[in-house]
């Protein structure tokens, strides 16, 4: 329903920006090369009078932030009747609400207005907007755009999950080697971070890495707007502190795939953030995804349709005390964290191991977690477990700084 609005909204911004010339006063704008350029006027007053109006009743920003330059979300379709770019950075795809960059002069430079009521409202929209993420490794954020669905709403509720849609997670990887699957997450244009015990024993050529993949049967039983990528891997990259253990979860479950050839640019397949070091993680709420186990049960062992859940992080004492009541003992460590409900039925299961566990941080969901292992599938008290990924962002963001 709300795609329809937003095409109807886009049909009424267009005509709305065609009709503008004849109630807006005339507006002169120098351009860079010291002409006069009068659309540059109409170009701004169409896009922030119909545009904004439009996108921000749909709870979308009205401004979007590109290499440190301002420019306005408007209806895609309105962008590019002006001539402009559609890009990420308004928390939807950019084929519905774009982030509108043209070769006009971006808002950082109009003018300063008369009216302090103006300036006071750039200066609050202004403030809302991410800015790029530099961290001490010297590792820049390679993608404005990690970190966004293509819709910002993840409903309440893989076991007992329920089916994602088509770009809902475009960091996802569908990781296949052989006879059996693995989960993956897009961390670079150029690199897939997944769980060490996936790949370590795998010959590369038989490693298949999808993404944008929702439907990996291709049944035709869910709305795919575009394909999905196949890609090779070149190298993997197990992290030096892994380490593999028979009847607990193995220490540092973390490996990165060096794709042969970079990942598109496409609204269906983008990165997900990584995070700083001290992002606390304890009690908030996670989303985790994957084709896994559907059930607890042995007769269903994996689903063709992409799935999620969501499940809270628990403290890593409380992980324990709630396997003790199962009498079952395991071995934590700091770079261990668990997520899960008490009375199971929302979980990561078989197949799922290596996918992410995502959190939404300052309006971009970023990379808490890499499911590694969990005693039985969405069983009470007894969570899944995860490798840590805020301990190892620096391992990762130096290996990608390193190759990329």
């Amino acid at each position: 329903m709300r795609f329809i609005l937003l095409v109807f909204m886009c049909i009424v911004q267009v005509r709305a920006i065609f009709n503008i010339r004849d109630f807006l006063p005339k507006i002169t704008w120098n351009t860079r090369d010291g002409n006069e350029d009068d659309f540059a006027g109409y170009y701004e007053k169409g896009i922030s009078v119909t545009g904004r109006v439009f996108v921000t009743m749909f709870g979308y920003p009205s401004r979007c932030e590109k290499r440190g330059l301002y420019h306005s979300c408007t209806l895609s379709f309105a962008c590019w009747m002006v001539g402009g770019s559609s890009q990420f950075g308004c928390g939807a795809s950019p084929w519905i609400v774009a982030c509108c960059v043209t070769a006009k002069k971006p808002l950082n430079d109009i003018p300063p207005s008369k009216n302090d009521n103006e300036r006071l409202e750039l200066r609050e929209a202004s403030s809302t907007v991410l800015q790029k993420r530099i961290d001490d490794s010297g590792y820049e954020e390679d993608d404005d755009d990690c970190g966004i669905s293509t819709d910002r709403l993840f409903s309440k509720r893989i076991i007992g999950g329920k089916k994602a849609f088509f770009g809902q997670f475009p960091w996802q990887a569908y990781i296949k080697i052989l006879s059996y699957q693995c989960g993956g997450v897009l961390v670079s244009r150029k690199f897939v971070a997944t769980a060490a015990h996936c790949i370590i024993t795998a010959k590369l050529k038989d490693v298949l890495v999808y993404l944008g993949e929702l439907d990996t049967q291709d049944t035709g039983n869910v709305e795919e707007f575009a394909p999905a990528e196949l890609h090779r891997v070149r190298k993997r990259i197990i992290h030096p502190k892994f380490r593999y253990r028979i009847t607990q979860p193995d220490r540092f479950d973390l490996a990165l795939l060096e794709l042969v050839t970079e990942a598109g640019n496409f609204f269906h397949i983008s990165p997900i953030c990584l995070p700083d070091g001290d992002m606390k993680l304890t009690g908030r709420n996670a989303v985790v995804a994957g084709w896994g186990k559907v059930q607890s049960s042995n007769e269903l062992m994996g689903t063709n349709i992409l799935r999620s859940a969501t499940v809270p992080i628990l403290d890593i004492r409380e992980c324990m005390t709630w396997h003790k009541t199962r009498r079952i003992t395991v071995d934590l460590h700091l770079e261990m964290l668990c997520a899960g409900h008490k009375n199971g039925k929302h979980d990561a299961c078989l197949g799922d191991s290596g996918g992410p566990l995502i959190v939404l941080e300052e309006g971009r969901w970023t990379l808490a977690g890499i499911t590694s292992a969990g005693f039985g599938c969405g069983e009470p008290h007894q969570p899944g477990i995860y490798h840590k990924i805020p301990v190892t962002a620096q391992w990762i963001k130096r290996i990608i700084k390193t190759i990329d």
